[in-house]
């Protein structure tokens, strides 16, 4: 059997966590533990998955006094033991996990504090960091936690591509009659007509947010606009779109630590906390609707939930310390 890939090997242990979430909440009935089934049938990679992540977790709750289960609360069996979680336990799942010769557990915890995609990237950062780079032609750009870039820098070629993540960038001035400082998505490119700008590449788009002068959006499809001073787009592989209802400094507080929700679905919210966490943060379809206003702070990401948590019609629940995190 040919090698998963990267992005496969992720999706797999993905619902495998969801399908430990089930099994754990107290209420699967014999339907649910018959499709648990049938998903563990369905491919070996599944099987192979779930017993790799179940053990520890069993070792786990071996190490841990039992509690009597709410009914009808997520995660409620595994939340009333974590009341009563102690240094040891923590530690029994980390050595499990890192110790025990648990190649997929291991691989994704490793993937959770800097992505296996991004080991080689030229520039990359880990999960809640955030660094500075000075680059080979004098421009500077600071990377958000969770991204990667490719440098290509030569003789008329001065371009970073952004693989993952958030950047801000500071172009230096472009010479005379040489190449524009440029960066590249998967959607298209980003030519700096002037000098600070960020850019951030989500699932179907990506967002530019304009704080000094100018830029030239190209879209991999050949769509061209230029975006000025104080404004943001969003461009897709076919299409720019207005995106002013997120001002540049909304789209580059990251920077500083910080995420301005205005009028943000909750999804997108949590999406940004996900770079600053080291766990498993999911979320319920009915959550990740909810609009959001606020600031929260990205390097503290326990008392943004909590702030999400009084301020939202949702409940947080935390289990194994904190290592998961489910918003229903």
């Amino acid at each position: 059997m040919p090698k998963p890939s990267a992005a496969a090997l992720d999706s797999i242990t993905e619902a495998a966590v969801d399908w430990l979430v089930q099994l754990h909440s107290g209420a699967m009935d014999a339907a649910g533990h018959q499709r648990l089934a049938q998903w563990l049938d369905s491919d070996p990679r599944h099987r192979s998955t779930w017993e790799r992540l179940q053990a520890p977790l069993q070792q786990l709750r071996a190490a841990q006094p039992q509690a009597t289960p709410r009914p009808g609360s997520l995660l409620s069996d595994t939340l009333a033991r974590a009341e009563a979680r102690t240094q040891r336990r923590r530690h029994v799942l980390r050595g499990a996990l890192c110790l025990g010769g648990v190649a997929v557990g291991t691989g994704w915890l490793a993937d959770r504090h800097q992505p296996i995609t991004q080991w080689s990237a030229d520039l990359h950062t880990g999960t809640g960091e955030r660094r500075d780079f000075t680059l080979p032609d004098g421009s500077r750009i600071t990377l958000d936690a969770r991204s990667a870039v490719d440098l290509d820098f030569g003789t008329g070629r001065r371009s970073v591509r952004l693989r993952q993540g958030a950047l801000l960038a500071e172009a230096a001035p472009q010479p005379h009659q040489g190449p524009a400082f440029a960066v590249y998505t998967p959607h298209g490119q980003v030519r700096a007509l002037g000098t600070r700008f960020t850019v951030r590449v989500q699932d179907s788009a990506s967002l530019v947010g304009m704080l000094e002068h100018s830029v030239e959006i190209t879209t991999t499809g050949g769509q061209q606009r230029q975006l000025h001073e104080g404004h943001s787009a969003r461009f897709s592989t076919t299409e720019i779109a207005d995106a002013d209802g997120l001002s540049p400094d909304t789209t580059a507080a990251w920077q500083h630590g910080m995420l301005q929700a205005h009028d943000l679905p909750l999804a997108d919210v949590v999406q940004a906390l996900r770079a600053y966490r080291t766990g498993v943060l999911r979320i319920s379809p009915r959550a990740a609707a909810l609009r959001v206003y606020g600031n929260y702070a990205l390097d503290d990401s326990d008392r943004a939930l909590t702030a999400l948590a009084e301020t939202l019609p949702i409940r947080v629940h935390r289990a194994l310390g904190g290592w998961l995190v489910v918003i229903e």
